[in-house]
């Protein structure tokens, strides 16, 4: 079986893992939190789809955002076979959920600077409520008032490289990251570029109770990483110490707890603490994404289709009912009872639904 150690190096944005998988049973893990709240459930059922045809090159799913159970986004680049059964060379980029089924959309993402509007594949979503929903393909940003799409290219000279993430307060307060240490904020009508101190490529965004961090690294080339606090036009370093791995993600209830995780998962109670706590033997794979809805109420995805759940007292795996040959889920979002992880395997879009019982 691969150990942890052998996963540290993998670079998180690509869902694609090409290692060989070794067998994994389903584990009821220690705490690693000695005063811990009433727990929540565990009784999870799933769904899963995949989306993509085999002959039509290699789809994947990037973000997903839950506004309700039966009003759900994911985005990405799914190809399918045309009418003829011929490769379709144009993706669709976009998945919604109704509470039925999903429906398979092409969202039109202009190329910034010409008149071309093609389905080009969307790396993030964040949505504030149904008509309020945030899309990026790179450059630009596309947003769906519950009728129509409008585009903004305005930030497109302030990025360099891919945009990753979405995350904000409201729409009026939308924070970007991307590659390169790329950080735009969007207010009072207009973006700024803030400077992050880093080249590092952010991979995660996350807000909650007046705090906004960010995480970053490049393990394709080094073993850093970075953690910010913004606020407002300003990036604020974190102490990321004795993290000496790559991280991909971060979640956290303010001056609760507040996890980073990528090449191991890690945890401290007060931001300003000055040491954060390895918890990393919860997994033996990458963990990609962590997110939750209170501080007894945790779950981390990532390689080979690891999900794991923090009930307050004890993590647990359902590695089992989840697992992937050879992909990983690369997102996740979480409201009350439901979760969804998106992601790709075996050159295909798949789409994990887990709803509390």
């Amino acid at each position: 079986m691969l150990n942890h150690k052998t996963l540290r190096f993998l670079l998180p944005a690509i869902l694609s893992i090409m290692l060989a998988m070794g067998g994994f049973n389903c584990n009821i893990l220690g705490p690693h939190i000695t005063s811990s709240p009433d727990t929540t459930s565990n009784n999870f059922s799933f769904q899963s789809w995949s989306f993509g045809a085999s002959n039509a090159g290699g789809s994947t799913l990037q973000d997903v955002a839950i506004i309700s159970d039966s009003d759900i986004w994911a985005v990405g680049a799914i190809y399918l076979d045309s009418a003829d059964g011929n490769p379709d060379p144009n993706a669709y980029n976009g998945l919604h959920w109704n509470g039925q089924k999903w429906t398979n959309m092409r969202i039109p993402v202009p190329l910034c600077g010409s008149s071309s509007t093609q389905p080009f594949p969307l790396y993030s979503v964040f949505a504030f409520a149904s008509d309020d929903v945030w899309f990026t393909g790179g450059g630009d940003m596309e947003h769906w008032d519950g009728v129509t799409f409008t585009t903004d290219c305005s930030m497109n000279a302030l990025i360099s490289g891919r945009v990753n993430k979405i995350g904000g307060t409201s729409s009026t307060d939308i924070y970007i990251v991307g590659n390169a240490g790329t950080i735009v904020h969007y207010s009072d009508g207009s973006w700024q570029k803030i400077q992050s101190g880093t080249t590092l490529n952010f991979y995660d965004i996350y807000g909650s109770g007046g705090q906004i961090i960010a995480v970053a690294s490049d393990p394709a080339d080094n073993y850093n990483r970075k953690i910010v606090q913004l606020n407002g036009t300003t990036a604020t370093d974190v102490s990321d110490f004795p993290i000496p791995w790559p991280l991909s993600t971060v979640w956290f209830v303010p001056n609760e707890v507040y996890y980073v995780a990528g090449s191991g998962v890690w945890e401290k109670n007060k931001l300003s603490d000055s040491t954060w706590k390895d918890i990393s033997n919860v997994s033996q794979y990458y963990s990609t994404v962590v997110r939750g809805n209170s501080v007894n109420d945790v779950f981390i995805a990532g390689a080979y289709g690891e999900f794991l759940h923090w009930n307050g007292v004890r993590w647990y795996s359902f590695l089992p009912e989840t697992s992937l040959n050879s992909g990983a889920y690369g997102s996740m979002a979480v409201k009350g009872n439901l979760v969804v992880a998106v992601g790709q395997n075996e050159g295909k879009g798949v789409v994990l639904m887990g709803t509390r019982q």
